[in-house]
């Protein structure tokens, strides 16, 4: 779509929005797709992404509602699953009644791996969470300080080979008290810096803790993405998410085409540092130029320091992040941590089964061996990170992303960006602006050039192309609408520019 067209739609949906038209135009009428189209986009974007093994997965559309059902083996899968549904276009609400079928242990095995990796985590310092297990059902009960450890504690039960679901009971007492309009002003100001959800209408309100977001969206995976951000402000106490998902309404209704100056772009990275409860943001330091975000001074783990540039990244306006963070992870043996990590690696439901090698010196981590695909080897180094005394983790492990003896490496990776291509066609935001993107791969690394229209078109482009089976790398040289880069000064390969995945979705 060429860049008048997406600004005539632009402009044609502002005065229907103002008029309370529902749609304007056959060129935006056209945006709808059926039901039919919608489910072959969800199973063509489930089956290409390499988190989820979709051949037990059933999807069924009704009125743009769509039921996932069928078999996965954790829940991880479950959960990606949901989440890449949620952003195919013409998607407006999911019904997840996926059942997690993993390989058996006993409920001993469950609860031990559970507890000893809430114990050697870096993140959660409290002592009070109990854990229990019943036929693979995983409860947790107690109470803990802050939301980011009650989030972790439910992050590192998912994981664990066996867990079919787990039942978060546990409780957040926090020591000080906020005012509603403390946590209200905190939600507006992370929705607004928020890459995806940034100049969107969403209304916040907050009575006695409990937060109510009401709006229009443009997709659930937004809708979610609000309840998620919003939920993990310090004090909130509930959610009410009234927010409405209008397949059309969310390109409509941007009208901001927010270029932040670099002190501004300074100031938010550093708001959102400073409200993230899962990072000590004291001995942070933040350098802007540019878009290009530099990260420097200390955090108190490994774990903060892939958090914090996570939080970069989020930010609108930000395109890419120099993380140069020191984690002064406390003293442990050498011994002590390889054993740790080891043992959550041994028991996690996504990297057992590898042989995976563990050495440790000097509280850094290195992992190598061999495994299927990107995220595998990124979620084994996310796991490693978490561990209590890891102040660095220098993943060497392997990726086997095609098999030479099946299939031409020309032929794979033509293959492969094929599949990005209709990736992005299929999504709810990049479909504006896909023909715009061009694509290509070699040797599993997928490089995007071209010009987009937003900040989080760009973000998402990037996300369609790493999801994809057969790609561990992602060069981002796309460029925002006037937003120019030169990325001939960049060094994507050795430097800080390459896009790393490596992030559940909750984190």
């Amino acid at each position: 779509m060429k860049r008048e067209t997406r600004r005539r739609i632009l402009w044609v949906s502002a005065i229907a929005l103002l008029l309370g038209v529902a749609f304007v135009g056959e060129s935006f009428a056209a945006e709808k797709v059926s039901d039919s189209m919608v489910t072959l986009n969800i199973e063509e974007a489930l089956g290409n992404d390499a988190r989820v093994d979709s051949s037990e997965v059933t999807v069924s559309v009704k009125r743009g509602i769509a039921t996932l059902s069928g078999n996965v083996a954790s829940i991880a899968a479950k959960k990606y699953a949901d989440l890449e549904t949620t952003k195919i276009n013409g998607v407006l609400g999911v019904i997840n009644e996926i059942r997690v079928a993993p390989i058996w242990r006993s409920d001993a095995d469950v609860r031990n791996a559970v507890r000893r990796r809430i114990l050697n985590s870096a993140v959660i310092h409290s002592e009070d969470i109990k854990v229990a297990s019943s036929d693979g059902k995983v409860t947790l009960s107690g109470t803990v300080s802050a939301w980011n450890e009650r989030r972790e504690a439910v992050l590192l039960a998912s994981e664990v080979r066996g867990v079919k679901e787990v039942v978060d009971n546990i409780s957040t007492k926090w020591v000080k008290k906020r005012s509603d309009q403390e946590i209200k002003n905190d939600a507006v100001a992370k929705l607004a810096r928020d890459v995806y959800l940034g100049s969107l209408p969403i209304t916040v309100a907050v009575k006695k803790g409990v937060v109510t977001l009401s709006g229009t969206v443009g997709s659930v995976f937004e809708k979610n993405r609000a309840y998620d951000a919003v939920r993990s402000i310090s004090h909130v106490r509930g959610l009410k998410n009234k927010l409405e998902v209008e397949y059309w309404q969310d390109y409509a209704t941007r009208t901001k085409r927010p270029v932040p100056s670099d002190s501004d772009l300074k100031k938010a990275v550093r708001e959102e540092l400073k409200m993230d409860s899962r990072v000590n943001a004291s001995g942070i330091k933040v350098r802007v130029s540019y878009g290009s975000v530099t990260l420097s001074g200390t955090v108190d783990n490994h774990k903060q320091k892939k958090v914090a540039e996570q939080d970069a990244n989020n930010v609108v306006g930000v395109v890419w992040v120099s993380n140069k963070l020191f984690a002064r992870a406390d003293q442990r043996a050498n011994w002590i941590v390889r054993d740790d990590v080891a043992f959550n690696l041994d028991t996690d439901a996504t990297t057992e089964g590898f042989d995976l090698g563990v050495k440790v010196k000097d509280g850094v981590v290195t992992l190598s061996g061999s495994v299927n695909n990107w995220y595998e080897r990124s979620h084994a180094g996310d796991v490693a990170s978490r561990v209590t005394g890891v102040k660095d983790v220098i993943n060497r492990i392997d990726v086997d992303f095609y098999n030479p003896a099946v299939v031409r490496r020309e032929h794979y990776s033509a293959q492969v960006a094929k599949a990005i291509r209709r990736g992005l066609k299929a999504n709810w935001s990049t479909r504006w602006v896909a023909d715009s993107i061009r694509v290509t791969v070699d040797n599993g690394i997928a490089t995007l050039t071209g010009e987009v229209d937003t900040w989080y078109q760009r973000s998402e482009a990037a996300d369609v192309a790493y999801t994809t089976k057969g790609v561990w790398e992602v060069k981002n040289k796309l460029a925002v609408e006037d937003y120019d880069y030169e990325w001939d000064d960049y060094d994507f390969y050795n430097g800080p520019y390459a896009y790393h995945y490596g992030y559940g979705w909750w984190d």
